[in-house]
């Protein structure tokens, strides 16, 4: 589980890395792709809060199996507390983020009916 878990921070933070690159080239060429509109500045400014949160846990993934794996291997019980202190981290964070985004979905859901509703 522990390697599986370093597997995917390590792809997670090229991921990260990937979304800042892409952040930046929307706003430094956004303007070439959508003209003067300030749609490109604005969708790099995007990716790079997403890119900020996406951070978040995966450093916390990666904290839980370099000191979980530190831990086993010296049988370190203070080690083990915190890289699962770390995955806690994680999980709350996602869920967390998960329940913002279903809110986010229902928020515009419902604005979305009812400007169908009354304005059709």
């Amino acid at each position: 589980m522990v390697y599986w878990s370093k597997f995917l921070a390590i792809f997670g933070y090229i991921g990260v890395g990937f979304m800042v690159l892409g952040g930046f080239l929307l706003m430094f060429s956004g303007s070439l792709l959508y003209g003067d509109t300030g749609l490109g500045f604005g969708m790099g400014f995007m990716y790079l809060i997403m890119a900020v949160l996406y951070y978040f846990p995966v450093s916390y993934l990666y904290k839980f199996a370099t000191n979980t794996r530190h831990a086993l291997n010296s049988d370190s019980q203070t080690g083990l507390n915190h890289g699962l202190s770390n995955l806690a981290s994680h999980y709350k964070f996602v869920g967390v983020m998960t329940a913002v985004v279903m809110s986010l979905y229902a928020v515009i859901l419902i604005i979305g009916l009812f400007s169908f509703l009354f304005f059709s």
